[in-house]
């Protein structure tokens, strides 16, 4: 299946503390600060954007959104890395600057990773997804789905 997507435009994460958290993806991601929200007394959220690339990651106050927003442990945010050695650029950049990166190689993708201040991971990848179902559990992987989902449209 082809489609007119080709990447992420903005992601937008739940966070504790706004202020220590655009400085964190300005800093790691190269971003600028771009944008502000909030009502008449006071900022709730941001966006900072790389608008070279075009794309943006947007954060709003986790205490202002719905159902609290605890994104901890996951990685709601995976930023396109063209190749291998980029892929081995981004990390010592990020180690350089004391982000303290990990990686590693699945399936889909060989990345890099960084926590943020509210334990959420922004993971840097190397896509090689094969266009083929598979699942994945913590002791390996699966080729039948196992959620059922309503027919197509």
């Amino acid at each position: 299946m082809t489609t007119d997507i080709t990447g992420i435009v903005q992601a937008t994460l739940a966070v504790t503390e706004l202020a220590r958290s655009a400085a964190f993806y300005r800093d790691a991601l190269g971003l600028t600060y771009a944008r502000e929200f909030g009502d008449a007394d006071e900022v709730t959220g941001c966006a900072l954007a790389d608008f070279g690339s075009g794309y943006a990651i947007a954060l709003r106050r986790r205490d202002r959104t719905r159902g609290g927003g605890d994104m901890r442990g996951e990685h709601p945010v995976i930023v396109a890395v063209p190749d291998r050695p980029a892929l081995d650029r981004v990390f010592g950049r990020l180690a350089a600057q004391g982000f303290h990166p990990t990686r590693g190689e699945h399936a889909d993708a060989d990345w890099v990773e960084i926590i943020d201040p509210d334990g959420i991971c922004t993971r840097f990848a190397v896509a090689h997804a094969k266009p083929e179902f598979f699942g994945v559990r913590p002791d390996g992987f699966y080729a039948t789905p196992r959620l059922e989902l309503p027919p197509a449209a």
